[in-house]
C-alpha cells in the first residue's frame, strides 16, 4: 500500500509541477518534464523510507535485548542521549582577542 501511495503522489505532483512550469513560468516542455520527474523521484524516495509496523517490532526486540540502549528509530531518544555525551573543550587563544597589546607580545 505504501508503494502505491508513493507512486500516486509522485505522479500527481510531477504532472502538476510540469504544468505549472510550462503555463506559469513559460518553461520548455523538456525542462518541465525533467523537473517533474525529479520531483516525483524525490517523493517516491521519501515515501519509501517511512517507518512501518515492522520497524516498531524491531524496536521492541531491540529494547528487549538491550534495555539500556535507545530504540533505533526513536530519533528524539537518540538525540537526547547524544546531547548528554561529553564534548572536548577547545584550547582557546585568549591573547589574540584581547585589547591589551602587551598580552600578545608576552607569548
Amino acid at each position: 500500500m505504501r508503494g502505491l501511495q508513493g507512486v500516486g503522489a509522485a505522479i500527481v505532483v510531477g504532472i502538476l509541477l510540469s504544468i505549472f512550469l510550462v503555463l506559469g513560468l513559460h518553461a520548455t516542455w523538456p525542462f518541465a518534464i525533467g523537473a517533474g520527474g525529479a520531483q516525483a523521484l524525490a517523493i517516491m524516495l521519501v515515501v519509501g523510507t517511512r517507518s512501518s509496523e515492522k520497524d516498531s517490532m524491531a524496536d521492541d526486540a531491540w529494547l528487549t535485548a538491550a534495555p539500556d540502549l535507545p530504540p533505533s528509530s526513536d530519533r528524539k531518544a537518540m538525540e537526547a542521549v547524544q546531547s548528554q555525551m561529553p564534548v572536548p573543550e577547545k584550547n582557546r587563544d585568549t591573547a589574540a582577542g584581547t585589547a591589551d597589546p602587551s598580552a600578545a607580545r608576552s607569548r
